[in-house]
């Protein structure tokens, strides 16, 4: 089926928490999965808790176990990270937070960074909101450029997010912050949440579309969910995306066994890709 294969395929350790890292890493080994997206949260490499030496090490690990980190994720969806705080101290620190995890993604030799817009309160102009969002894409931008890093700003569903929840929202948002630093990743989540396919997303974003997270509904495993697995690799295909997908599973239902999901879902992708 067109330029996608199982070998552009990446797991993710965000529905390993009950496991160290070590445990994550051998089980993409023994699922044959080159790639990982490394999720940056606590307990594995939350970025406020280890030294950019620690994550050297780390970095050793991975590679000694002939794997390669496609794009750093550091957990931004939860309290307190937020780019596009109103408060003064929670804007400031959480620019600091990206700044900390620009420089541990360079050091684990990925040159993607995932960056979330942050959200403004519902009761306020969002126009605001948007405002520090986009002055805060600036001055990580900056930082990027510094380190070689490109950051990929994602989508969210409106529970999530006021601000970018479509790609339309997000092709503005890099109109505005106009850096080459800055590109985009789409989770198949919220396109679906938002009535989007890929075809969308090609037309909105084009080559500035570089990273994609590949789940089904609900952030399942694929076979677990709604979503159209089979129409979204021939859409994959035919506009011949070249990037990773990354099976980015986070239900609460897989913490305790993590690898039985990513087994079902990289079955599911291989009989869907024939």
């Amino acid at each position: 089926m067109g330029t996608i294969s199982l070998t552009r395929l990446a797991g993710m350790n965000e529905h390993f928490p009950l496991y160290t890292l070590d445990y994550f890493l051998d089980a993409m080994v023994e699922l044959e999965l080159e790639h990982i997206e490394l999720w940056g949260g606590s307990p594995h490499l939350y970025v406020e808790d280890v030294t950019l030496r620690q994550v050297g090490g780390i970095r050793r690990e991975i590679e000694r176990r002939g794997l390669n980190v496609i794009c750093f994720t550091p957990e931004q969806c939860v309290y307190p990270v937020n780019i596009a705080a109103r408060e003064k101290d929670i804007r400031e620190r959480s620019l600091r937070y990206f700044t900390k995890a620009l420089e541990a993604a360079a050091e684990l030799g990925t040159d993607l960074l995932q960056i979330v817009p942050g959200w403004g309160y519902r009761s306020e102009p969002v126009g605001e909101a948007w405002e520090r969002s986009r002055d805060s894409l600036q001055q990580l931008s900056s930082k990027a450029e510094e380190l070689g890093m490109t950051m990929v700003l994602e989508q969210l569903e409106p529970f999530e997010s006021n601000l970018v929840t479509n790609t339309e929202m997000q092709a503005r948002m890099l109109r505005e912050v106009g850096s080459d630093r800055l590109k985009t990743v789409v989770d198949t989540c919220p396109m679906h949440a938002a009535g989007e396919t890929f075809d969308d997303c090609f037309q909105a974003l084009g080559n500035d579309l570089r990273h994609i997270h590949f789940i089904d509904s609900d952030h399942l495993t694929w076979g677990d969910g709604q979503l159209p697995l089979r129409d979204y690799l021939n859409q994959l295909s035919k506009h011949g995306y070249p990037g990773y997908l990354t099976l980015e599973i986070c239900a609460e239902r897989y913490l305790l066994d993590p690898i039985g999901p990513l087994k079902k879902g990289l079955r599911a992708v291989r009989e869907a890709l024939g």
